[in-house]
């Protein structure tokens, strides 16, 4: 009866990491609405996750005129074709790290396509991130 639970539990995690690992890499979302946005959200294969946005604003000349960066990291699980990210606000908050992403949920609309659905950063919901396949990927599959 032990070994039975042991296999049972053994098989279900095998299947549960695959699952997961399916979602991980890149993620972008690219906007040009007078300041020209490029968003990505990288899900790292040991639950990790980082998050940037840069910016940059365009002159009447076409010329640069300011840019920048934000970024965000954390934890993320999948749960209920969801990705949740969390972020400890002693460790993953920094200088360097300033966005606060705890609590914010991920739908999974299919296997290349996500959406931010809720989150403290107003300016994420509803976003639609596509993912990138780079040759690195499209060989591990």
């Amino acid at each position: 009866m032990k070994l039975r639970l042991l296999i049972f539990f053994l098989i279900t995690s095998l299947i549960s990491c695959s699952q997961t690992d399916k979602y991980v890499g890149e993620y972008i979302f690219n906007q040009n609405s007078g300041i020209k946005q490029r968003y990505k959200l990288i899900l790292n294969s040991n639950q990790t996750f980082e998050f940037e946005q840069h910016w940059a604003q365009i002159g009447m000349d076409n010329e640069t005129q300011a840019t920048g960066t934000e970024r965000g990291k954390g934890t993320w699980i999948f749960k209920h074709k969801s990705i949740i990210l969390s972020c400890n606000s002693e460790t993953d908050i920094t200088q360097d790290y300033r966005l606060d992403f705890d609590n914010t949920k991920v739908r999974i609309l299919n296997d290349s396509i996500i959406r931010f659905t809720e989150s403290k950063l107003f300016w994420v919901k509803n976003m639609e991130f596509k993912k990138e396949f780079n040759k690195a990927t499209q060989q591990r599959l």
